[in-house]
């Protein structure tokens, strides 16, 4: 039979879940009365585990409150009866009652655990414009809307913070600040000191929401001024692809920086995946710019000048052919190849044959030493329109590929100087 003193060991099981199933949020709450918000995201691990403990708690007071509703079963047989002792108040109904109000408290700790923190205080008005920027922090260890409160609070002290929205469910805290007064590092600082953790921000503005700066090695060899359109094309294609994460995909004109317009609700881990997986499939390494960096892009972007979205570099391509044309006219002219009275429509029909090639090509490996060879003999025919047929002598140009220039040590790529005759 289970005694009176079994419904106490389960009326103490009831109440020790359900503080669990909240500590997570509890716990903010006693780092801030104490002082100490280090302690705050201790048990932020519980979380996963929360429906769980309820749960529990809630099937361990269920059956507390069945022993002790139930009817005493008494043995009419036992002559040797002893008077019930009567039950202490801590095994009685009342005691249970309270406990079990208790437990409910503790469950539902999150739906209230905002009262407990003091309302922000605004420092300063919105009215500030030409300072103003905005940066999404994620934030690792936010459980509830306490945790929310928690990182509000600090956030509220930090002289220069304009406004804040923090999301334990976004797991993120999106926050305007004077940068004329303080930085994004200080601000990190400020939320980390809750005890929860920044694990990334982006640097958003009206036209820039959630982008993301990577370093990126696209610069064109036969024009190193620019970036190169057709190796850059196929890899902001792809990024684009992943549309249920990304917005957008952007080449900075010279080609070192690639920046993404991620969705609201991706996630840092799944934009993580995303770079890694793109730039494996195309051989470019995109590495994140380090924040004072990415602080001086983010203030042009998306400035249609300075950045191309996607296929819009194409214009990189024809502006590449353009370059490629002119640096091979300055070699048929030091070789004395032409007359200059032909050197402008030849110079544009150079042009024309990369440009072609440029926008004709699915991959950037498309781009081999057949392809430029291809290229070489329709340069070799148009140039026979001005100087006669069988008179354009055959010049290997040193603009054809890094695979050409490999093999033939004595070009470097970009430099639009020929290599070497052949008669």
């Amino acid at each position: 039979m289970i005694s009176i003193k079994s419904t106490g060991t389960f009326t103490g099981a009831g109440v020790l879940t359900a503080i669990a199933a909240s500590l997570c949020c509890i716990t903010p709450v006693i780092a801030l009365l104490a002082g100490s918000s280090s302690i705050a995201a201790n048990f932020s691990w519980i979380e996963p585990a929360r429906p769980y403990l309820i749960g529990l708690s809630i099937a361990v007071l269920a059956f507390a409150w069945y022993l002790k509703l139930k009817a005493i079963k008494t043995n009419d047989m036992d002559c040797n009866c002893e008077t019930t002792k009567k039950a202490s108040f801590l095994q009685s109904k009342t005691f249970l009652g309270i406990v079990t109000v208790f437990a409910i408290l503790m469950m539902t700790f999150p739906l209230y655990a905002k009262v407990f923190y003091p309302k922000p205080k605004v420092q300063a008005t919105l009215a500030v414009v030409d300072n103003k920027q905005e940066v999404k922090f994620t934030i690792q260890g936010m459980t509830c809307e306490g945790c929310e409160e928690h990182v509000n609070n600090e956030l509220s002290k930090v002289n220069g913070v304009l406004a804040y929205k923090t999301s334990y469910a976004t797991r993120s805290s999106l926050v305007t600040f004077d940068k004329s007064k303080v930085d994004e590092k200080t601000i990190e600082a400020a939320i980390n000191k809750t005890g929860y953790k920044v694990k990334s921000y982006d640097f958003m503005n009206a036209d820039n929401t959630g982008v993301s700066f990577y370093e990126a090695p696209l610069v064109c060899h036969a024009a190193p001024s620019i970036g190169c359109g057709s190796k850059a094309k196929f890899l902001l294609v792809d990024l684009e692809k992943y549309n249920d994460a990304v917005e957008g995909a952007w080449l900075n004109k010279t080609g070192t920086v690639v920046a993404v317009k991620w969705n609201t609700k991706t996630e840092a881990d799944k934009k993580v995946e995303i770079i890694k997986t793109v730039s494996t499939n195309h051989n470019i390494e995109l590495t994140t710019l380090a924040q004072t960096e990415a602080t001086d892009y983010a203030n042009t972007f998306p400035n249609s000048s300075e950045w191309y979205r996607g296929k819009e570099v194409d214009k990189l391509s024809k502006e590449e052919a353009g370059i490629i044309a002119k640096n091979t006219i300055a070699s048929y002219k030091e070789k004395k190849l032409i007359k200059p009275s032909f050197e402008k429509q030849f110079q544009a029909d150079i042009e024309m044959i990369y440009a072609d090639l440029f926008l004709s090509i699915s991959s950037y490996k498309d781009l081999t030493t057949e392809a430029y060879n291809k290229v070489e003999s329709q340069i070799q025919q148009a140039g026979e329109k001005y100087v006669g047929k069988g008179k354009m002598p055959h010049v290997e140009l040193c603009i054809a590929s890094e695979e050409s220039c490999e093999k033939d040590k004595s070009c470097s790529p970009g430099s639009g100087k020929s290599c070497c005759d052949k008669n």
